[in-house]
Formats: structure tokens, C-alpha cells, sequence
């Protein structure tokens, strides 16, 4: 499962993958290709990808608010 994520520059985009860095799990993959944000969830399960995007969207959501947000 993949989600991108454009925004204004890539340092934003730098700054908000690694505001999600500290809590992020080991089946989570993230990267910045100018400004957008790449992340690559791999999981065993439908269910074991829902549980981690439930924790990972609100997260990704108040790393977004605390900067200057997205660009599209």
C-alpha cells in the first residue's frame, strides 16, 4: 500500500517524514522525491495495514498541521 503526499517544498516535505519517524513502524517506508512525500506500508494482513494506517493518518494529520500544510 503506497500514499503520496505533495507539498509546498521539499523541505517541507523533508520535515514533516521526519516528524513521523519516531513513531513509525518497521513495515513503513518513507521517502521525499522533491515535494512530495512517498510512504510504503507493508503488511501481513488487510487488517494489520488498517490498524496501522489508523495510527498513522492522525499522526501524519498533526505533523501536517504543525507546519504549513499541503500544497494541493
Amino acid at each position: 500500500m503506497a500514499l503520496h503526499r505533495r507539498y509546498a517544498s521539499p523541505a517541507e516535505a523533508e520535515r514533516i517524514r521526519r516528524a513521523l519517524e519516531p513513531d513509525a513502524p518497521p513495515n513503513l517506508r518513507s521517502r521525499v522525491d522533491g515535494a512530495e512525500l512517498h510512504l510504503e506500508l507493508a503488511a501481513p494482513s488487510a487488517r494489520s495495514a488498517r490498524a496501522t494506517l489508523e495510527d498513522l493518518l492522525p499522526c501524519l494529520d498533526a505533523a501536517e498541521k504543525a507546519g504549513a500544510g499541503r500544497s494541493d
